[in-house]
């Protein structure tokens, strides 16, 4: 039986969102994977656009509301709460965001965000910032389904919901990162969620003011705000909570220390947040790498942002024709541009791996995708080549759908390293950064007029397929992207 995919508080004051019609400005590949470090507040309507073009309905098919960002079995376990000071259009407070009625619900009065910034251990950014959105899980809603496996899809969906969050910042000219930094249950209490039900996972400051000139929220303390449905499905998945609790933070103090000592001291820069460049790679004997070379965006049509996002859909079938190289290394480059974060270090978590089964210009096969600071800055490493297909499809969990696409794209990460920099919080990090970057990905495909789909597969026969050079990695996401064999839902 299918869970109740929205939260319904009652009695609470509510703010219509106002959304309009699609921008049809800027276009989609100028913006995917940017990032604006603009000063400046986002007013209600700014607001507006960013929640709905990351997780409002944008189509229905069959009288079934599909949102703007892909989630595992379409079951939209990610919720979205607003902690704003005062803008334009929108009063001091905590909200929650109704994505069927285009609305924030008003959880809490007054200015909160110096609570949220102590939470995240003192963050100049969250506490700068006029607007916060915190996201968060109702994970039971997939565990239904997906059982112990639904904590992965807490950061795949999240993350893919970030993926336009931050897009569509940027295309407003609205700076904002991931944070990961956080205490766990004090970030719960402010929005007044149980944690044995609900799992804070990111938060994203949006915009940089000035900080709030003292705390004026109501108080909470424990309490925890009654929604419907009454009956919950937590208690039948426990494992989950757990885990949730052992990667969490349990003071400032704590976020402090997390922050201080996660990661060698970055590069010099002028923001106080750091970009990040892909993990360094294992020296291996093999050829030298292939260069990549983005096409011009005049190339592709311009497609707005918000209108790939409508667009967007996950495709249930693929043609098996080939794409462009052109399309291919676009997309890339969109995807795996650097995410801007509070965690700091000076490379990333996230190693992409490609099963290539029909790209016109480069033989089919196995590559390892690199990255430098020189140009060309992308290069492909062959790996081993031949045609692949019904490997691809066997490894996705014997899914066609990865067997007749034109690639596969693995986002792997090293969990030693990651948890020898990170701790065990180093497991979010490297499921969240290869979501956004996936949901990168997703846009990018659409907007270069292409399909795309998120699968699950079968992680230790994928391990082993790639090879020595991917031994130690783990497979965090797969997009597979073709031609797509008709609409996309």
């Amino acid at each position: 039986m299918r869970p109740v995919l929205y939260k319904e508080y009652t009695d609470r004051p509510s703010v219509a969102l106002p959304i309009g019609a699609p921008a049809e400005g800027p276009s989609a590949l100028s913006v995917i994977g940017g990032f604006n470090s603009e000063t400046g507040a986002p007013d209600l309507q700014a607001l507006a656009r960013i929640l709905h073009y990351s997780a409002g309905i944008t189509k229905r098919i069959r009288g079934y509301p599909f949102r703007a960002a892909a989630c595992t079995g379409a079951l939209y376990h990610i919720e979205h709460y607003v902690v704003s000071g005062p803008i334009a259009g929108l009063e001091a407070g905590v909200y929650h965001f109704d994505p069927r009625r285009s609305q924030l619900l008003r959880l809490r009065e007054g200015d909160c965000r110096a609570s949220l910034a102590e939470a995240a251990g003192g963050n100049e950014r969250v506490l700068h910032a006029p607007v916060t959105i915190v996201y968060t899980d109702v994970y039971w809603r997939n565990a239904i389904k997906y059982q112990a496996r639904a904590y992965r899809h807490s950061f795949w969906d999240a993350g893919t919901i970030l993926a336009n969050t931050l897009a569509v910042a940027n295309s407003l000219r609205i700076a904002a990162e991931l944070v990961m930094g956080f205490v766990d249950d004090a970030v719960a209490a402010l929005l007044g969620i149980d944690p044995a039900e609900e799992l804070p996972l990111a938060l994203v400051p949006l915009g940089v003011g000035d900080a709030p000139a003292q705390e004026t929220g109501s108080e909470l303390g424990e309490t925890r705000l009654d929604w419907e449905p009454k009956t919950s499905g937590a208690r039948d998945f426990p494992m989950i909570p757990r885990i949730h609790e052992e990667t969490s933070l349990a003071d400032p103090n704590s976020v402090r220390a997390w922050l201080e000592g996660s990661a060698p001291e970055p590069e010099s820069t002028n923001d106080e947040t750091h970009a990040v460049r892909l993990a360094p790679l294992k020296a291996i004997d093999e050829p030298a790498a292939v260069p990549l070379h983005p096409a011009p965006e005049a190339v592709f049509l311009k497609v707005s942002l918000e209108r790939a996002i409508v667009r967007r859909g996950s495709s249930r079938a693929f043609t098996g024709d080939p794409i462009q190289l052109e399309q291919l290394t676009t997309l890339l480059d969109r995807s795996i541009r650097p995410i801007r974060t509070d965690y700091r270090r000076g490379t990333a978590v996230v190693q992409p791996y490609l099963i290539v089964n029909a790209v016109e210009g480069l033989a089919s096969g196995v590559y390892r995708v690199l990255v430098t600071e020189r140009e060309p800055r992308l290069g492909l490493q062959e790996v081993r080549l031949g045609d692949f297909r019904s490997h691809a499809a066997q490894l996705a969990l014997d899914q066609d759908l990865a067997g007749d696409g034109a690639v596969d794209i693995y986002y792997l990460s090293d969990p030693e390293r990651n948890l020898g920099m990170y701790g065990e919080r180093g497991y979010r990090l490297a499921q969240m950064e290869a979501a956004v970057m996936a949901g990168w990905g997703y846009l990018a495909a659409y907007a270069l007029g292409m399909g795309a789909t998120g699968l699950t597969f079968y992680d230790e026969l994928v391990e082993d397929f790639l090879g020595v050079s991917a031994v130690g990695l783990k497979v965090m996401f797969l997009l597979a992207v073709g031609v797509p064999a008709k609409a996309s839902r």
